[in-house]
């Protein structure tokens, strides 16, 4: 009795010692490759990050402002600061004749 019951453990803790590394090792893969799409996510949305903070300087640049100011006919006009006074750095080249009506309310 003594003896079937030594083999019993001695049988359970070779297959303790066999399957936790094992059980181990599948979870230590399971966590490796949720970090793998993690990472890739991340290095997609930096990627989509950089692209709309490009897209934005393109847009919102100084020269861009110029060009806009060139297209809609507004003339740039210099900067000078005067006591608690600063000065628009566009105008229009023309005054508009046509009155703006928004939202009912005539101007």
């Amino acid at each position: 009795m003594k003896r079937s019951i030594f083999f019993t453990s001695i049988y359970l803790l070779t297959f303790l010692v066999v399957s936790v590394p094992l059980i181990l090792n599948i979870k230590i893969n399971e966590l490796s490759n949720k970090i793998n799409e993690l990472n890739s996510e991340i290095y997609y949305l930096e990627r989509s990050k950089n692209t709309i903070d490009l897209k934005h300087h393109e847009s919102y640049s100084i020269s861009s402002l110029e060009k806009l100011a060139k297209n809609h006919s507004y003339e740039r006009l210099e900067i000078s600061q005067k006591i608690n006074k600063l000065e628009i750095p566009y105008k229009l080249n023309y005054e508009r004749t046509e009155k703006i009506a928004i939202l009912g309310f005539g101007k």
